[in-house]
Parts: structure tokens; sequence; C-alpha cells
């Protein structure tokens, strides 16, 4: 008898967990559901996926050119010689001319509205050299986010650019893996020797992002290719399902400039599941303070967390826009934009878009799918025009197609239209939705 009592407990006991451990924390985890919530449930978050601190050596500020002199005017710290990275001041307060630390650069997004920011300096520099845990200067970057964790208003992430910079092994191409707790290096730069255990192809770096460990344990690792061209990556070689499911975003601006739809659509006819993210790229402080470069990176998340922004980054939920203050939200048969249908053959479309009551205003929504012929080309499968005079849109159009791999949107506002510029331009371009098939 006591054995059947004892039973029960432990039942209860479990039972308990189980309903005591279904917190909003445990849901951006374990459920993938999440991706079925309301749209209300959604919130945009803005910061930056792509920024060099001073770590980044070998251009910047603090030169005149890339590798060359030194710029004489840029503010020296106390002790620092210019022709020798390890006399570095690791003080942020040494620094205040353009261009300094992690700490820095997360102080100052924080200071100018950013939610979030990762910094993301190259894996070659000499600073990082060599690429272990215990280097000074990653070491520096850690604990300058490690600062803000418990900030309940400001997300600050580790990063690196994975810079590859030959055809050689596997392709070239720059590629950003985020909230790292160890990082690899790539290669030298042209023809100049190179550095130290510069030997990662793309290949073999895809094999250790498999592998990598998020900072602190907390949240995921998540990857973005950067700035990228038409066949670059081998040619969006080397991948599988693994890899695909870890960089999950594709630089499709760079600073409000580099419109890389064709790009874009070659990764994702590749067999890419990529989203959309806009970046800095930045080598100073001046684009964290400019009024005119607001926040490039826009992700839908539940709450201003590391495991919140990391999650949703890794469900896809990322999009761009050159409008300031554009909220999109959009779901495809009740999944949140980046989600993976079961080969339906009928799609629901509940899209809300809120802008500025200004010149940008949303003029035409069009939802587009790839191109039967798989070239880097889509078709309108619908499309609703606006007059203008709205700031918050509400269209639920429904859709049959047997045969659309992915969908997404391109938003025209008041200002692609009076641009002048071709028809792709649309300055919103959303996450797909993949169908499945």
């Amino acid at each position: 008898m006591r054995r059947y009592i004892f039973l029960i407990i432990i039942g209860v006991a479990v039972i308990s967990c189980r309903t005591t451990s279904n917190t909003k924390d445990d849901r951006l985890d374990h459920r993938h559901d999440e991706q079925q919530l309301p749209l209300s449930e959604f919130k945009v978050f803005r910061g930056n996926t792509h920024g060099h601190t001073i770590f980044t050596w070998t251009h910047g500020p603090q030169r005149e050119s890339f590798e060359g002199p030194f710029n004489k005017e840029w503010q020296v710290p106390p002790g620092t010689d210019l022709s020798d990275h390890t006399t570095l001041s690791l003080n942020p307060d040494h620094y205040n001319d353009g261009q300094g630390l992690p700490a820095n650069h997360f102080r100052l997004a924080k200071e100018h509205g950013y939610d979030f920011y990762v910094t993301t300096d190259h894996s070659q520099e000499p600073t990082l050299q060599p690429a272990r845990p215990e280097n000074p200067f990653w070491q520096n970057t850690l604990e300058a986010a490690a600062f803000y964790e418990n900030d309940p208003e400001f997300v600050a992430m580790t990063g690196v650019e994975f810079s590859r910079n030959t055809e050689a092994e596997g392709g070239r191409g720059h590629i950003n893996p985020m909230n790292i707790e160890e990082y690899v290096n790539a290669d030298h730069r042209g023809g100049r020797p190179p550095w130290p255990e510069a030997d990662w192809s793309i290949p073999q770096f895809y094999d250790w992002l498999k592998t990598a460990r998020p900072s602190g344990g907390v949240g995921k690792v998540v990857a973005s290719f950067n700035h990228p061209g038409l066949n670059q990556y081998g040619d969006w070689d080397n991948l599988d399902d693994e890899i695909v499911d870890i960089i999950t975003m594709f630089e499709f601006h760079t600073n409000y400039r580099n419109y890389r739809w064709r790009p874009y659509l070659r990764a994702l006819n590749k067999g890419w599941k990529l989203s959309p993210v806009g970046a800095h790229d930045n080598h100073s402080y001046h684009n964290i303070q400019s009024i005119e470069h607001a926040p490039p990176s826009l992700v839908l998340a539940t709450e201003l967390s590391r495991e919140a922004i990391t999650h949703a980054m890794s469900q896809r939920r990322t999009y761009v826009s050159w409008v300031p203050g554009t909220v999109l939200r959009y779901s495809v048969n009740g999944q949140i934009m980046g989600s993976t249908l079961e080969s339906p053959d009928e799609f629901q479309f509940e899209i809300e878009i809120e802008t500025p009551m200004d010149m940008h205003s949303v003029r035409r929504i069009e939802i587009v799918r790839n191109h039967p012929d798989g070239i880097e080309d889509v078709i309108i499968v619908d499309q609703k025009e606006f007059s203008g005079n709205e700031n918050k849109l509400r269209w639920s159009p429904r859709i049959e197609d047997t045969s659309a791999k992915y969908f997404l949107l391109r938003v025209f506002h008041e200002n692609d239209l009076s641009s002048g510029e071709d028809g792709n331009r649309a300055s919103t371009i959303s996450a797909p939705v993949w169908t499945g098939r």
C-alpha cells in the first residue's frame, strides 16, 4: 500500500512540475507552436546585427586607409602604441572619438534607442589571434555583453564576422555567427600573408557552427549571410538541413543601401531558408548616433530578452524596411512569418501593417511566390492597392496554389511610387512563409 501511495505522490509531483514550468520562458525554449500565437503577441524590436569595434584593427577611423597609416587626428588612448595592437586600452572611458570598445558600442546603442546590438569584429583580426576563448580582447567582448544580461530594456550580443576572401575550398563570403561563446578564424585578405591559424574554409566553418555553444548557455546560436553577392558561398552550396536551421538570416541591405533582391532569390532557390535583415556594418560610432540611420534589423519577438530575440531569429521572424517605424506582421494559415507549413493547397493570409502618416504610407501590397522556372524572379499571386490615407491596414486574402515553395510580401510605400525606381524596389520586404513543398 505504501508503494502505491508513493507512486501517486510522484505522479502528482510530475504533473505539478509540468504545470508550473509552462511559463513564457519555457515556451521560448521548447514550443514550436509559438509560431501559432496571435499576431498581437509579437512586438517589433529594432537593432543591429553587424557592427565593428576598435578590435577590427585593420580599418576604421583609426586608420587613413585599409591597413594604411594611422590617422594622426584620431584621439589615442593613454599608453596606446598605434603600431602594436596589444597596447590597446581596455578601459571604455579612454574612447570618445568616433570608435571604441564593445562596451562603448553597447552603451551608445542603448542611449540611441536600440533594443539590441551585436558586435561582430573580423575573426581574423590581429586582436583576435590566437582564436581562443581566453584571448583578452574576446574576453573583453564577452564581459561587455554580460553587463546587460539582466537589463530589461536592452540586449547585447557577442559575435564575429567570419570573412572568407578566396574562392578556394568552398568559395568566398562573410558570415556573422551571433550569441557565441567561442569563435574560429577565417583566412587572409587577398595576397597578403595569412594571419595565424587562417585555415578555415566555409564548409569547415559550417561544421564548426553546428557545434557552437551560445554565450553563457543562454538563447540560441544564430547566423546571417553578410552583404551577399549573387553567386557567393560556392554559389550557395554545401547546405544541409542542420546548417539551414542555424544560418537563418540574409543581409538584404547594408546601411540602407545595396538592394540585394536577386541574390536573395538565388539563395532561396538554392534551398536556404532565410529571412531578410538590414545591418549597418559600421566601423565607428557614426551610424549608431545618426538620426538618419534608424536601427536596421527588425525582429518579431514575444519579449525583449536574449532568449526571445535569438529564438525569433532562429524562427526567421525578421523583415526589412527603409521606412522607419513600419510595423509588419502577417500569418498564413495561422502561422506567423518565417514558418514552414505542411504542404496545403489553400493559404489564408492575415496581414497587418502600420506606418507613419506621411509620405511613407502604404500604397500597394504584393504577395509573391517563387518563379516556377527556378530563376531569380517571382510571380505576383495577389495584390491590393491602397489610398495612402491610412496608417493602419489589414488585408485577409485567400490564395489557392498547389506548387509554390514559398510566399512573401513586398510593400510599396508612397515614396516608392514617386521615386521612379523599377517595380521591384519595395521599401518593405517580409520574411517568407514556406509551404513545405
